[in-house]
């Protein structure tokens, strides 16, 4: 038997009208709440008078252990904030491996995957997804990925990262024989009030600077 319960709950792209009732109803049944600060963002109206456990790129399993270690003490309900869907690049093996003696409860979330895959007009199933959040030692395991992807008819939908950004990302598949006029979609801050939406070909997007923070789509 659980003594303890945990929430891992997604809570959309980033505008609170992304957030689903389940979502709600999770956050508002925790007393200690997780996350990074735009996790927080889409939450605020829910999260007033409740314990937070801010996460930052330094410190986000020991923030979510010690999260972890006060409700152990307390028997309180743990909801941990994932922008998007915490199935989808949100260190979601990690975050188990904090809570393995607790309930836990995974609630999804609308992601920016699926707005970006709207504004391509696109299938998901008809795609390879590829997150670069991470960066890790299959950096370059990740990009030949996406070659395979391409050369086997699937679209690309990239969360771009640090180490490679939508500019990045089309110079290498130019540079390894996917065709510059090949479309390209790349997303900015989906959701949100200044959401910008950029539609060309890879070569436009080999000439242009984004956010690392940016959702590519590839058709």
């Amino acid at each position: 038997m659980f003594w303890n319960k945990v929430y891992i709950v997604g809570v959309g792209p980033g505008s609170p009208k992304y957030l689903t009732r389940e979502a709600e109803e999770a956050i508002r049944e925790a007393s200690v709440i997780v996350g990074w600060e735009l996790d927080l963002l889409p939450a605020r109206h829910l999260i007033d008078g409740k314990k937070i456990y801010l996460q930052n790129v330094k410190n986000y399993i020991q923030v979510a252990e010690t999260a972890a270690k006060e409700a152990r003490k307390s028997n309180e309900t743990v909801a941990v904030l994932r922008i998007g869907d915490p199935c989808i690049s949100s260190g979601l093996d990690g975050l188990l491996k904090v809570f393995p003696d607790f309930e836990v409860r995974i609630v999804s979330g609308i992601s920016s995957i699926q707005l970006a895959a709207a504004a391509a007009q696109i299938n998901i199933d008809e795609s390879v997804l590829i997150s670069f959040h991470d960066g890790g030692d299959d950096f370059e395991k990740k990009r030949r990925f996406m070659l395979d992807g391409l050369n086997q008819n699937r679209h690309l939908i990239i969360l771009t990262g640090p180490d490679l950004g939508p500019k990045e990302a089309a110079i290498y598949l130019t540079n390894n024989g996917i065709s510059e006029i090949t479309p390209a979609i790349v997303c900015e801050n989906l959701a949100l009030s200044d959401e910008k939406i950029l539609r060309g070909t890879l070569q436009d997007m080999a000439a242009k600077q984004f956010s690392w923070r940016s959702v590519m789509v590839v058709i």
